[in-house]
């Protein structure tokens, strides 16, 4: 019986650890979004949406024309919305064309 139980307890932290689930948000030159959502969301919205999902897993895609505001938002949406995210990851995308930027 002691070995079924410690049996069940390994295969519940095994699955616990491979659930971690992860989530993609494009930081834009102004607004956001989360995975493959064509909603594009300010600050709060982006907070918002977080709380609704789970995940523990992170990866910004950073648009070359994104702002270093705009990159800081979402570290303080994350840490609002998830403070127990494991991972974070930096993905940049975008061209370094000046005429592709507005806020340049």
């Amino acid at each position: 019986m002691r070995y079924i139980l410690v049996l069940v307890f390994l295969l519940a932290i095994s699955g616990k650890v491979l659930a971690d689930e992860s989530v993609t948000i494009f930081v834009k030159e102004t607004s956001y979004s989360i995975n493959s959502s064509d909603e594009e969301l300010n600050s709060a919205e982006l907070e918002s949406k977080l709380k609704q999902l789970k995940f523990s897993l992170v990866t910004l895609d950073v648009d070359y024309c994104a702002g270093p505001m705009m990159v800081a938002e979402v570290y303080v949406a994350l840490a609002n919305a998830k403070p127990l995210v494991k991972d974070i990851q930096l993905k940049l995308s975008g061209s370094h064309e000046e005429s592709k930027c507005k806020n340049v």
